[in-house]
């Protein structure tokens, strides 16, 4: 069963990042094409994406941290939540693989989405993803080499967290099951 978090980001966060693929194509398909929009408009997109799935990665830990804290005493929950999100990365890092592992095992088991054999390729594209994203998002001009920006490139990383999204929620719910001895949503 997914998280609720999991539900939001596959029949919202995904419908809206689908939108904004529709206007991409738009600006591409435009005649005589408009290059400046249509480099502002993929800019935008992935910055759109990237922020997207960060909050995505930040509502799972945060459902996660509610599970958790919902097996103490009340008196002990809000102190439990509040120790969770504590210094939190995702809430001001990208959300790379080192700052998902930064976060997600203070849980208290080592987080490998490399284990998925499909997450190899994902996480490369969250890492061409998250260079874009630094481009893009400071108005930066030196752009990552060998990292084309195009609509495909774009809609490929879409894919990927995509897939990282659901290999997240499985990784916990396994793991939570472990900690709790009990399905956690």
């Amino acid at each position: 069963m997914p998280s609720a978090s999991l539900l939001h980001w596959q029949n919202d966060r995904m419908a809206r990042l689908r939108q904004f693929d529709l206007q991409c194509a738009a600006s591409l398909a435009a005649t005589p094409p408009n290059i400046h929009l249509i480099d502002e408009n993929l800019r935008g997109y992935v910055v759109l994406l990237s922020a997207h799935f960060q909050a995505f990665c930040r509502d799972i830990y945060t459902e996660s941290a509610m599970v958790v804290a919902s097996r103490v005493r009340s008196r002990l929950r809000l102190l439990i939540q509040d120790q969770f999100t504590a210094h939190r990365t995702l809430d001001r890092g990208n959300p790379n693989l080192q700052h998902l592992k930064d976060d997600f095992e203070r849980f208290g088991f080592v987080l490998d989405l490399a284990a998925d054999p499909a997450n190899a390729s994902r996480l490369n594209d969250l890492s061409a993803l998250n260079k874009w994203r630094n481009v893009a998002a400071h108005q930066g001009t030196a752009l990552p080499a060998g990292i084309p920006l195009t609509l495909p490139s774009v809609q490929a990383w879409r894919g990927s967290c995509d897939g990282l999204a659901t290999s997240l929620d499985t990784v916990m719910y396994n793991e939570l099951r472990k900690i709790l001895r009990r399905a956690p949503w």
